[in-house]
């Protein structure tokens, strides 16, 4: 089925209310030059539900018990592009001075770092930094930290929590970390490689929504990577959210956005350092 006839399916009606109902569970702004997009992705969905037509598709979803369906919803139209060490300066900054002045200014009554990758995805950009925080350990001694790691798509997760990853495609700033840090695969697994227990037991994988009433990680954080998030969402979405964050961060402490992203349409107290990396003031 082309998408040229999967967007003349799908009228203007269908497409604003599962939109709304996207948007409801989400918070993702779908625009409507999205119609294409959306039919696509939610195609095989339908099928799956036995659904005739996008109309049925629908009231399918409106009268599916609970969640589970909105659920395959959101992780459908969730985007999960992610690669190990993304923007690789944020990273080489961290090392360089940054995770030294948030060690500094860190509570002395609260001994544990903690961070947050808010989007994880299949888990790249939370080893990335639980990589480097190691590394940063390894040079200056023994730091107690540990990485939280959500996401809205459980797709996903289950391979965030597999930790296997292809070889090839790992990106590592440096060739020792491959053997300090992941098992080769052998035999059946050949090319393929497994995040090494000692990095995993100091990750964490949770499902979440960033703005669901309660989530999964501590109250105050050191450092939080939400990077490539905002761009899915509308001003107001953008606020509530930065709000949130600015006020989870512990004083001093660090939040990293996409470099394509920006804090201009949002009201926020947060110090600008450049490349897409803001501080708490104290």
């Amino acid at each position: 089925m082309s998408d040229t006839h999967l967007l003349q399916d799908m009228d203007d009606r269908v497409f604003e209310e599962l939109c709304q109902l996207i948007y409801q569970h989400s918070r993702i702004c779908l625009t409507s030059e999205k119609k294409t997009f959306l039919s696509s992705r939610l195609d095989r969905h339908k099928r799956e539900l036995q659904a005739d037509n996008w109309g049925a598709y629908l009231d399918n979803l409106k009268r599916a018990p609970g969640l589970v369906e909105i659920e395959n919803v959101i992780d459908l139209v969730s985007t999960n592009h992610t690669y190990f060490f993304r923007e690789p300066s944020h990273f080489e900054r961290l090392s360089q001075d940054l995770l030294g002045a948030v060690i500094k200014s860190h509570p002395a009554k609260k001994s544990l770092l903690q961070c947050w990758s808010v989007a994880a995805s299949s888990g790249e950009e939370a080893f990335s930094l639980a990589i480097t925080l190691a590394e940063y350990e390894r040079q200056f001694g023994a730091i107690n930290w540990h990485v939280h790691a959500t996401d809205i798509s459980r797709r996903v997760l289950i391979k965030a929590h597999a930790s296997i990853y292809d070889i090839d495609q790992l990106n590592l700033p440096s060739v020792d970390m491959l053997t300090r840090y992941f098992k080769k695969g052998t035999g059946e697994y050949e090319g393929l490689c497994k995040v090494k227990r000692h990095l995993i037991q100091r990750v964490k994988f949770a499902h979440a929504n960033v703005f669901q009433p309660t989530l999964p990680v501590p109250d105050y954080l050191d450092i939080i990577f939400c990077r490539n998030v905002l761009i899915y969402f509308d001003t107001p979405s953008r606020q509530l959210l930065i709000t949130r964050l600015e006020n989870m961060l512990e004083p001093g402490g660090l939040l990293l956005i996409g470099h394509t992203e920006n804090l201009s349409s949002v009201s926020h107290k947060l110090q600008h350092l450049g490349g897409g990396i803001f501080r708490r003031p104290h």
